[in-house]
This record gives structure tokens, sequence and C-alpha cells, in this order.
């Protein structure tokens, strides 16, 4: 399902009332409740606010278990909900643009009464819906490199200080690797921008493949990108970081045009602030091109043998066949 947001959606299929038109009279509601609704989703700007008072009302009219909202920003449950045998699924529709796609469940069926108090209820929120949705998807916009889609330095620095928060919580290690491609200038300088925008483009793709679900990916500008590796074994961020300069080093492109990559990969330790692991990441990045390219540098992994010093993947890169991301 696509929503607002991403592209124009025709509504070709719609569930029972999705269809009809949302700006019909609202005779059924006392006026009491459709503004204190519609003035009470107009205090916030927040998808997941505005549910949880859109669910609130739901409640005082039907007995429902739980509401979820599907958006192109992903899914949104209401405050308390929980599943039950039976659902009811009904669009959300404003101009001919399907805002989202919402999901009501309840342990009786839903009557045709029911649905229409609901569809009644919606019309309340579409534009307050939409604002909302406007301004997910500036902020998102702002959190985003807009050539690879990956994050940005403003949005790295928000999730790099909660990683670091959560590690610590849990008591579970932590790591950042800040990689910077080899031989990139050289290949801006010789084929132009446009030819190293479309290698950024397909190492970026490389990199979110090579990289497990819960690493996050960010690209600070230029060449340069970072990764913040969260895991219950300490080792498994080596093995990432290997496997993920590896990846870079033997795609095709990048054979191509002799571009690798350079990476540095600290660990973090007791009382080290953000700003110091990340200097200390900095350091040993920077250490790795210095030492020449391809290479990998760590520090800080008392728990583990591997990387000491610096491991160099030219070797490597040469004995085995590009590969494609």
């Amino acid at each position: 399902m696509d929503y607002m947001m991403t592209r124009e959606l025709a509504l070709d299929v719609a569930p029972s009332y999705a269809a009809l038109n949302r700006c019909q009279q609202t005779d059924n509601l006392p006026d009491c409740t459709e503004q204190t609704l519609t003035s009470q989703l107009q205090t916030s700007l927040d998808i997941q606010q505005q549910l949880d008072i859109f669910s609130m009302y739901v409640g005082r009219l039907i007995s429902i278990k739980g509401i979820r909202l599907n958006t192109a920003f992903g899914e949104h449950n209401a405050a308390g909900s929980a599943n039950a045998a039976h659902d009811y699924k009904s669009l959300l529709v404003l101009n001919q643009q399907c805002l989202a796609e919402v999901h009501y469940h309840s342990d009786q069926p839903f009557s045709p009464m029911q649905q229409r108090e609901l569809l009644l209820l919606e019309s309340e929120w579409l534009f307050a819906l939409r604002n909302a949705l406007v301004v997910a998807r500036l902020q998102q916009m702002a959190l985003k490199d807009p050539l690879t889609a990956l994050g940005n330095r403003r949005f790295f620095d928000d999730s790099f200080s909660k990683a670091i928060q959560l590690s610590r919580r849990r008591q579970q290690p932590c790591a950042l690797l800040l990689l910077d491609l080899d031989n990139f200038k050289k290949l801006n300088d010789n084929y132009g921008h446009a030819m190293g925008d479309e290698l950024l483009i397909v190492i970026a793709d490389c990199m979110r493949d090579a990289l497990r679900i819960t690493d996050s990916l960010f690209r600070f500008g230029g060449d340069e990108f970072a990764v913040i590796l969260t895991e219950d074994d300490a080792d498994s961020a080596d093995l990432v970081a290997r496997r993920l300069i590896k990846a870079i080093n033997q795609h095709h492109k990048c054979t191509q045009y002799g571009i690798t990559a350079s990476a540095g990969l600290a660990y973090l330790q007791p009382l080290q602030t953000v700003q110091q692991l990340f200097a200390a990441a900095d350091l040993a990045l920077y250490e790795a091109k210095a030492a020449g390219k391809a290479n990998l540098r760590q520090v800080g992994n008392a728990l583990t043998s591997k990387g000491a010093g610096v491991v160099n993947f030219a070797t490597s890169q040469a004995s085995s066949p590009p590969v494609s991301c």
C-alpha cells in the first residue's frame, strides 16, 4: 500500500464505507463531540499523538481493543492497543489521495452502524492528519541525505547519543565504524561528479546489503560514512566491519574505477563520552588511511585479539572475484 507523501494513489479498492464522501453531513454525532475531536486533533502535529486522541474518542462510541494506523512513515499503534478476533479496515482519503490505512480491533463484529460512526469520526481527522504527514515528511527530509537516502549527520548525532545510552542501560557492547573511500577524489576529477554520485548510490546500496538490521548507516557527506554497531557480542562488530569493507572493495563497480574503502572501528569504553568515542573512531580511520589503502584499524576492543593494529584488505581484494551487491 502506497500512501500520500510517496506518490498519489487512486482509490480503486476500498472496504465498506471507505469510499463514501467524507465531507457529508455529520448529524449522527453530537456537535460537542465533533468540535471537541477537531479541536483536540489540531493541538498536535505528531502522528502518534493524533492517533491516541482519535482512539480515545472512538472508545467513547464503540468498544474496541485497539487501533493500528499505517502511513508512508510506518506503522503506529494507539496506546494500549491489542489484537482481537475482529478487524475492520478503512482507508483515509482526502482529495483522492490515500493518507493512511486504519485498522480497528474488537472482540465483536463491526455492525454497519458502527462502521458509519467510525467513518464520521474519520472525516474529522483528515485535515489534521494530512498536516501531520506533511510535517513528518519535512522532518524525514531534514534527517536524510538526498543522494543516497541514508541518514545524514544530524540524524547520526541524535542516533549515536541514543545508541550509547541504550548500550549502557542494557550493558551491551556498542561500536562506531567510520569509513572513507580511497581514490574517490581521483574518480571525480577524471570522470566527473555525476559518475561520482552514481557510484555513491551504488556503494550505499552495497553497504545496506552487507549490514545487519540492527546496524545504522549514515552518510556524512562526500565519501564519508558512519555505521553504529550494536550487538550482544563485541566480536560481531569486527566481523561486520570486515564484511562491509570487503563488499565495497570487491564490488565490480569499485574495482572498475579503483575505489576501495578504509575504516576506523572504535568500541565504547566505560565512562567514555559520545565525543570521545567519535574521536577514537576518527583517529583509527586516520591511522588506517595513513597506513595505505583498503585498511581497517580497530581500537578499544578488549574482548578480542582480532584486528589488532591495521588490517589490510588489498590482498584479499586482489585474490577474490568481484561481487555485485
